[in-house]
């Protein structure tokens, strides 16, 4: 009986990690291709720091862990960079979510506990989603923007393709 519980909790385990990738990559993806057509790079900087902290976050070690804190910090200097001290009210601000619940990871608090920590990661997976619907949403308002534009040219020559 215990070898059917190890290898569910593995099972398990390894389609978390999927899904999580998946939303990543689509991520990662998404904001390339809205910088290469002349969007925003923000995007593109905090999901390279979110793989970063992610990374980070989901190792054993404390150490580590400490240091996925660090992108939750970054990500709150690029928006005030960006947007100044009302960038809790930029779309941009979604990306903080996952980069909190990322932090969280960190808290042994959290960590020992099985309930807690399986909250905590069903929450990374819906602020990623929620990252990817406002990036989406993002690259259609920058199609819209292009088409627009009445020259004849579609919004795809735009940019830098």
């Amino acid at each position: 009986m215990a070898k059917t519980t190890e290898l569910t909790h593995r099972l398990c385990t390894l389609i978390y990690f999927v899904i999580i990738f998946v939303i990543m990559a689509y991520c990662v993806l998404n904001a390339m291709y809205t910088v290469i057509i002349g969007g925003t790079t923000f995007y593109l900087f905090a999901s390279f720091l979110l793989i970063l902290q992610l990374i980070f976050a989901l190792r054993t070690s404390l150490d580590s862990r400490i240091y996925a804190s660090l992108g939750l910090v970054l990500l709150i200097v690029g928006l005030l960079y960006n947007y100044g001290l009302d960038f809790l009210s930029s779309l941009k601000a979604i990306i903080l979510i996952p980069a909190l619940m990322l932090t969280l990871f960190g808290l042994d608090s959290i960590y020992k506990h099985p309930t807690r920590l399986m909250l905590l990661k069903i929450g990374l997976v819906l602020g990623l989603l929620l990252l990817a619907y406002s990036q989406y949403y993002e690259l259609v308002e920058l199609q819209n923007y292009y088409n627009s534009l009445h020259n004849g040219e579609t919004w795809q020559q735009f940019g830098a393709l």
